[in-house]
């Protein structure tokens, strides 16, 4: 007899939706079999999925907790993943991936064990860290230690291409050393992850801006604009080429950075887009809003053909992922700055991002079943390292599992929420959502409440397949 049987469900298989009985053992899939077969499978525990969408855990690739808060002062930091992980675990999310940021003096594996300390225990869901660089020069020594940490399962590293406001801590890499990563990262197997923003382009429009006295919030793609995207993602993408490296850009917010990566995809490179669900459903007119600072982050929302842009490319497969670039606070921290110059960065979105992805995608544009999971749990899994263990409903893949409720719309309010005191999302009406979550057969919510499974979280050891490396393979 199997310890668990998710039965009678509409499966998403990467062929097709299927209606299947899907049996865990020991948190691994095992057995997939058709609902209707004479000899149906037995467990311990029966969960009837009748009249669900059964999906894989969702993936996502981009959260940042116990982040201090640069415009406030580091004495003040994001909530931790205690709370961030119970957010995931209700929205359906069982992987997330943090950063796991070096110090000078570190030891590479000093920075992923310091990281390591704050998610062992508390997790309820899987995570893994980017090795991050918020320096303008990356010792040689330190360079020589990345091939060690790959080694040991952590697959994907990021730096930043600006320090993003003026006045805020050093967190720039110089070109020079993203370059000098590059070359390490690459020969080891692993992938860069960057922010790309020109930093030069984004300093020079705080200046001009501020001198014109249009510093309020509505301005701020003005500063984060669409020149500096371009030139960013022009520049990296040929350091990439010039490598043989691939990389992952992160939080795309431009129909013109979007075409750079569509460019580079198409002569063959191994060049990866993220998006967040904001990009592709607001734009800049959002930050003249009550509140208006609730909808940002950096780089910031640009104009409603940027916003459209998104969802061609999502769909076509130029932008590969769905992820949240999540900063968990509460409304009176995010809403403290009301100019470009202190705004706070970040926002929510962990707990209902596969909601909104399922909306947006599949219910409003039509995309198959099969495109949803991509966006938002299978190629998050492979670009980062995880996968089939992550991102598959596949014998042998870890059972982590959601059901989605698709029978009738969900208005999101925020006092239904666990990440936070407010949603971007207020009001939201989705037409999916999470009812069941397990990780490796754990079943961790189950209509609306949390079961009394102690957070039993694991750090994943992460390997990067050749395809991926080598050629735009998703």
């Amino acid at each position: 007899m199997l310890d668990l049987v998710v039965r009678g469900g509409l499966v998403a298989m990467q062929s097709g939706p299927q209606l299947l009985d899907i049996g865990v053992q020991d948190g691994v899939i095992v057995a997939l079999r058709a609902s209707d077969a004479a000899e149906p499978l037995t467990g311990a525990r029966i969960v009837d999925a009748t009249d669900r969408v059964v999906v894989p855990g969702g993936v996502d690739p981009h959260v940042h907790t116990s982040s201090p808060m640069p415009t406030l002062g580091d004495h003040l930091s994001s909530y931790g993943p205690d709370r961030v992980s119970v957010a995931a675990a209700f929205g359906g999310t069982t992987t997330m991936l943090d950063f796991a940021h070096w110090h000078p003096g570190d030891h590479l594996s000093d920075s992923f064990a310091r990281k390591d300390k704050d998610w062992k225990g508390i997790s309820y869901v899987d995570y893994g860290f980017h090795g991050t660089f918020r320096e303008p020069e990356i010792p040689f020594e330190v360079l020589d230690q990345v091939a060690e940490q790959v080694a040991e399962g952590h697959a994907t590293w990021k730096v930043w291409m600006t320090n993003t406001t003026p006045y805020r801590k050093w967190q720039k890499t110089d070109i020079g050393h993203i370059w000098g990563l590059m070359e390490r990262t690459a020969a080891a197997g692993a992938m860069l992850c960057v922010h790309a923003e020109d930093d030069d382009i984004v300093m020079y429009s705080y200046k001009r801006l501020e001198r014109e006295g249009r510093t309020d919030l509505t301005h701020m793609s003005e500063a984060h604009n669409q020149l500096s995207e371009l030139l960013s993602f022009q520049r990296v993408i040929a350091l990439a080429r010039h490598v043989g490296a691939p990389i992952y850009i992160m939080h795309v917010s431009a129909e013109v950075g979007v075409e750079e990566i569509r460019r580079a995809r198409g002569a063959g490179q191994p060049v990866y887009g993220e998006c967040l669900p904001h990009y592709a459903a607001y734009s800049d007119e959002a930050y003249g809003r009550p509140n208006g600072a609730m909808y940002h982050t950096y780089p910031s929302l640009k104009a409603p053909d940027d916003r459209a842009a998104m969802w061609s490319a999502l769909a076509d497969g130029t932008l590969s992922t769905i992820a949240t670039d999540s900063v968990c606070v509460d409304l009176d921290i995010k809403t403290t700055g009301k100019t470009i110059v202190d705004a706070v960065g970040g926002h929510v979105g962990v707990e209902v991002r596969m909601a909104i992805a399922y909306t947006e995608a599949v219910t409003r544009r039509g995309l198959p079943l099969e495109r949803f999971v991509d966006l938002t749990s299978r190629n998050a899994a492979k670009v980062m390292g995880a996968y089939p263990q992550k991102g598959e409903i596949a014998i042998g893949s870890d059972a982590d599992l959601v059901l989605l409720d698709v029978s009738a719309p969900h208005v999101i309010t925020a006092s239904e929420l666990h990440e936070a005191d407010y949603t971007p999302w207020e009001g939201y009406e989705a037409t999916a959502w999470p009812v069941l979550t397990m990780v490796r057969g754990r079943v961790l919510v189950e209509d609306g409440r949390l079961t009394e499974e102690p957070p039993q979280g694991l750090l994943l050891k992460r390997a990067l397949g050749a395809d991926v490396r080598n050629r735009p393979a998703l």
